[in-house]
């Protein structure tokens, strides 16, 4: 951490907290994700690093690295001084399909909301990650053009009983007031469906007609795939070996336990994020409460 001052923080959730830094050497302002060591280190988030470290495009925050601090893994990253997407959503109110298609590359600016959850994970089920992300897509690219959550109740949105329920059931409309264009409404019908194996795929998602739409010359006609096929020096300094070799050092728990980070009393208070708890237990309650419940598929 020697080489990173804090400026303040950005950001907190279940995951810890985000602090906006600057690089001592360069000037450089970056993000940083800080995550408890220890069993919060999981193979989610050794595949979140991986994969964001893979991945150069002019619309994707870029990875930088990641150190261990005594109690925390932390992620270096290109920092965005736009603000959280869902700050811009609440005061634009709502994008346009074009503004969309280009924002909705930018990071979901809630963790741990089960508005973003796929049916399969709350099914407590084994699933694949990758299909649930193309869920999760779908969520924030709706709440980008309706200005809501496709699957809260608006009258009583901490209600998480009726979002899960809202989930399973794929019980969403796009509001009367919204025009989307047919090509929109189809890509959305086909990334909210309950049964993953009949959800779009990724690949489907680059083929189809409104994800095409406007995209520039150089990622059309399998342009896409070179965003995964960067150099090491691309991205960053760190190479694979030493990046896992220090994921895997996390996985141990931290020096001092239950320590804010840096003693500023700031890492995990404050979150307006709900408590996993609070999630397990709306779901035993809705699975004892609604054993004929039947998913959409």
């Amino acid at each position: 951490m020697e080489r990173y001052e804090n400026m303040k923080n950005i950001g907190s959730g279940n995951f810890g907290v985000a602090k906006l830094v600057k690089d001592k050497w360069t000037g450089e302002l970056f993000a940083v994700k800080y995550i408890e060591r220890g069993q919060k280190i999981d193979e989610h988030v050794q595949r979140e690093i991986m994969n964001h470290r893979s991945v150069k495009h002019p619309n994707i925050i870029r990875f930088k690295e990641v150190f261990l601090t005594p109690t925390h893994l932390a992620i270096v990253m290109e920092y965005a001084a736009g603000g959280e997407l869902f700050e811009r959503i609440c005061t634009a109110g709502r994008f346009s399909e074009d503004e969309s298609a280009v924002l909705h590359s930018q990071p979901k600016s809630t963790v741990g909301t089960p508005a973003y959850i796929a049916p399969e994970v709350l099914s407590r089920k084994e699933y694949d990650g990758k299909i649930a992300d193309v869920w999760s897509c779908g969520v924030t690219l709706y709440v980008m053009l309706v200005g809501a959550y496709p699957f809260e109740d608006a009258d009583d949105p901490r209600n998480f009983k009726t979002t899960i329920a809202r989930i399973l059931s794929v019980h969403y409309s796009i509001p009367d007031y919204v025009r989307i264009s047919n090509d929109c409404n189809h890509l959305l019908s086909r990334i909210f469906v309950a049964n993953p194996e009949k959800r779009i795929t990724m690949e489907e998602i680059k083929k189809h007609p409104w994800f095409v739409k406007n995209l520039p010359a150089e990622y059309k006609d399998g342009g896409l795939d070179d965003t995964f096929n960067t150099t090491e020096t691309d991205v960053t300094s760190q190479d694979e070996e030493e990046i896992l070799a220090i994921i895997q050092e996390a996985r141990k728990p931290g020096t001092v336990q239950g320590s804010n980070l840096f003693g500023e009393g700031l890492l995990l208070g404050g979150s307006l994020d709900f408590d996993d708890s609070e999630l397990d237990a709306d779901l035993d309650d809705l699975e004892m409460s609604c054993e004929d419940f039947v998913c959409a598929l």
